[in-house]
């Protein structure tokens, strides 16, 4: 039997090969339960505006190739059996990943906070005020803390393969085949929506899965086979974001509270309960995350130390702030890794043809400030800023061609231009005068 190592052995340094150990099972188990959450009904729920033909293609041409661009960033991981943001060095240098990971950081741990919420507000309405909010944030903090001790590997291998996933797969199939016998389905496949456009609807289904890019390396780097891990993640996460967006459509309800209360009057409390294990698999990539983009940085802080410190901060936080007030400003810094993996995946796939040395990574001679990177991630920001309705700068009077795509193709073309310019440069520089 493979023996499992503690999380602080590995840090951001490659996995050692006897410890990628990770099947594509594991992978389609990791990540269809990833792609299960009430957040995704919350966020389905939007697709009401539009038309039914629309709303389903938006969400299974999105979830697909939403799970494809995830894939893709977890392959680098897989490949070189690094965690995310050391993937970023290349093109942004070891100095220029540091905003990425402090952005990243400050995303994951508002989405913990948000999740011990929810967490704790569906166990209150299950047994009422027997037990308070509070005590119940505590103990979901507990919980989350020792998973994020315990490392991804026996988190994915005992919890989620032996125990959790039954419970989130078959919740799911219950509430979604109650939801398609409700009598919300005749009604939509009736209405012709309210303005929602294709491209719209697109960028609210991709984001779900690209939300999920900065952290994806941090667990596919454990692949013991990279192809697998790879097709095990696109199908894994596109099948569940496809149910669950579908489902937000018939739920038709956008407030996650009001969700679980209308899961709970609907579906009785046991599906309630099962959903809360669902969400601590979310809570517990938050976290862990967290600390291995500190690591990025602060390379010799003790992981622990980073997953009870960032764990503790969420659970106060969460018994103090009202959540649903800053979700949005949570939703524009997440939005920032979209050109980004634009950049990053470009430089990968296309300019390096997939090979990192672990000079280029770790090496006295790797790059310490990507300047092409960061600007063509700047302007990439710009842009999805500009065409997002959630931006502050948003122009509604431009076309409504969605965010996401258009954001990741003007940064990833500006990257490979600006590569090839600087190519052409070096080389007429080390040409010998005529």
């Amino acid at each position: 039997m493979t023996s499992i190592k503690n999380p602080p052995r590995w840090g951001i340094e490659p996995v050692p090969f006897q410890h990628r150990v990770l099947r594509e099972r594991d992978y389609f188990i990791l990540w269809s339960s990833l792609g299960v959450g009430l957040l995704v009904f919350s966020a389905g729920s939007f697709l009401s505006d539009a038309s039914f033909i629309d709303a389903m293609l938006a969400i299974v041409i999105g979830s697909l190739v939403g799970s494809f661009l995830l894939a893709l960033a977890g392959k680098i991981g897989s490949d070189c059996a690094i965690p995310s943001l050391v993937s970023m060095r290349p093109s942004f240098g070891i100095y220029g990943s540091y905003l990425p990971a402090m952005l990243n950081v400050i995303q994951l741990i508002g989405w913990t906070i948000f999740e011990i919420m929810i967490m704790s507000k569906a166990a209150e309405m299950l047994v009422g005020k027997f037990i308070p909010f509070y005590v119940w944030a505590v103990i979901f903090g507990i919980f989350v803390t020792l998973l994020g001790i315990l490392g991804p590997l026996t988190v994915i291998k005992q919890w989620l393969g032996k125990f959790a996933i039954w419970l989130v797969y078959a919740s799911s199939i219950i509430m979604i085949i109650s939801l398609i016998m409700s009598e919300n389905l005749p009604k939509l496949l009736s209405s012709p929506g309210s303005g929602m456009s294709f491209f719209p609807a697109l960028d609210i289904v991709i984001a779900m899965p690209i939300s999920w890019m900065p952290i994806a390396a941090d667990y596919n780097r454990f692949a013991k086979n990279s192809n697998s891990a790879l097709r095990a993640t696109i199908i894994g996460f596109a099948i569940t974001n496809i149910l669950f967006y579908f489902g937000g459509i018939l739920l038709g309800v956008t407030d996650v509270v009001l969700i679980i209360g209308a899961i709970q009057s609907i579906f009785f409390g046991f599906l309630i309960l099962i959903l809360i294990v669902s969400e601590t698999d979310n809570t517990f990539a938050d976290v862990y995350s967290a600390a291995v983009s500190t690591q990025n940085i602060y390379h010799k802080i003790n992981q622990r130390y980073l997953i009870v410190g960032f764990t503790s901060v969420s659970t106060i936080l969460a018994m103090m702030i009202p959540i649903a007030q800053y979700e949005t400003f949570i939703l524009l810094i997440g939005a920032v890794f979209v050109p980004l993996f634009g950049v990053v995946l470009s430089d990968y796939y296309i300019v390096r043809n997939r090979k990192y040395t672990e000079d280029m990574l770790f090496g006295k001679s790797a790059l310490k400030i990507g300047f092409a990177a960061i600007i063509s991630w700047s302007v990439g920001v710009v842009v999805y800023y500009l065409l997002s309705p959630l931006s502050p700068i948003h122009m509604a009077e431009l076309p409504k061609i969605g965010a996401t795509i258009p954001s990741i193709i003007v940064s990833s073309s500006l990257y490979l231009i600006m590569v090839r310019l600087k190519g052409h440069r070096e080389r007429k520089v080390r040409e010998p005068a005529s």
